[in-house]
């Protein structure tokens, strides 16, 4: 049978439905591009409505237990949040501090590390490279330069110590190099939370009453409110266990890496891994550590993080997102490459949000449900 052509009316429906897609391509485009251009502007406002949203309810009750106006409870939150974050930069700049003046012992041990090492490494072989034709053109500095030390001395590549010492230097250079590092960002943290408690006091003089806001408002914000209540108060124990167990065992700067802990607890599945990650050179490189000592830090603090992550948090936060974890996994990718550092942060309460918003639309619901887990009814 020969077959019939579509009618006039499929035909538009098909053009219309072509069209809606291409646009939504272009918004979408456009943006990622705003994002990305507004982003000094964008990520301080976005971190200071999330925080407005955690901390508007204590705002209130501090205005009924001191009878004060909107205008100083504002200002209470703004000094208290200005206090934090000097108190933050102040302790790991103590930290680091600490470092630096212990740079000297590092530096001994690592060389002391190295010359053990060296031991058990056949080195004889590497320099028996040396001697091959295939390399023989690009040593020919160094043979000239062998021709002026007298037969039997042994060479700079051959002797341990030598190894050993040349690593020292190159440790203390790092840490240098990482005091450096630290202070700009301590820095660039002081501006950025400069801004940040701004937007604070400001969103907080005009943040509107439960009562004037609509049903999806107050939806988004119960959302966000339980899940960075109890995201903090999950990341502070946390961060206080793992700070104490380092202070237990004698690692440096505890109090660094224990905020770090409570900060990095905010981005799932990676944050915490990375904490865990941060205090092990340290560790390798103490003056004092033995092997068992090693391995015994390594292990508790790996068990802190592996506990709050797979038994405590699945067991008090439950659904509280609401999101897959291959939708937080590709919104961590996603705003990670738009908002660097602070977009992984923000990646899951901006993402839950998002699906909420989706939920509102029936031509969205699909894709909000997907998000979640659950395959949409056809």
């Amino acid at each position: 049978m020969p077959q019939q052509d579509d009618s006039p009316a499929e035909n538009r429906q098909r053009i219309l439905h072509l069209q809606t897609i291409c646009l939504l391509i272009l918004a979408a485009s456009a943006l990622i591009f705003m994002l990305i251009e507004l982003r000094p502007v964008l990520v301080p406002f976005v971190v200071a409505v999330f925080v407005v949203s955690g901390v508007s309810p204590i705002l209130a009750k501090l205005q009924r237990r001191l009878h004060v106006s909107r205008m100083v409870a504002a200002g209470i939150a703004f000094a208290t949040g200005a206090l934090l974050t000097l108190g933050f930069g102040f302790s790991m700049w103590l930290s680091v501090a600490e470092l630096g003046r212990n740079a000297s012992a590092y530096q001994q041990r690592v060389e002391d590390l190295t010359h053990r090492l060296e031991q058990y490494i056949p080195w004889s072989l590497f320099d028996s490279l040396s001697d091959s034709p295939s390399i023989e053109n690009s040593v020919t500095n160094a043979d000239a330069a062998g021709e002026a030390e007298p037969a039997g001395s042994p060479s700079e590549t051959t002797n341990p110590t030598t190894r050993a010492v040349t690593m020292g230097p190159a440790v203390k250079a790092m840490i240098s190099s990482g005091i450096t590092q630290v202070s700009t960002a301590l820095g660039s943290l002081i501006s950025s939370g400069t801004v940040v408690l701004i937007f604070v006091f400001f969103l907080l003089l005009g943040s509107p009453s439960q009562q004037n806001t609509s049903q999806t408002v107050r939806e988004l914000d119960q959302q966000v409110r339980s899940y960075l209540g109890l995201k903090t108060v999950i990341s502070l124990f946390t961060g206080l266990a793992f700070g104490l167990a380092l202070k237990l065992f004698g690692v440096p700067m505890p109090l660094t890496f224990g905020l770090l802990a409570v900060l990095l607890n905010f981005i799932p599945n990676i944050g915490p891994v990375i904490a865990s990650v941060l205090p092990i050179p340290l560790i390798l490189i103490d003056p004092q550590g033995s092997s068992l000592w090693m391995a015994c830090v390594i292990f508790v603090i790996f068990a802190i993080q592996l506990a709050s992550g797979n038994l405590v948090e699945p067991r008090l936060m439950g659904e509280s997102a609401n999101l897959h974890p291959v939708t937080i996994l590709m919104a961590l990718m996603f705003w990670g490459m738009i908002w660097g550092i602070i977009g992984m942060f923000l990646a899951t309460p901006i993402t839950a949000v998002i699906r909420i918003g989706l939920l509102r639309s029936p031509f969205t619901k699909p894709v909000a449900l997907l998000m979640s887990g659950t395959l949409p009814e056809d």
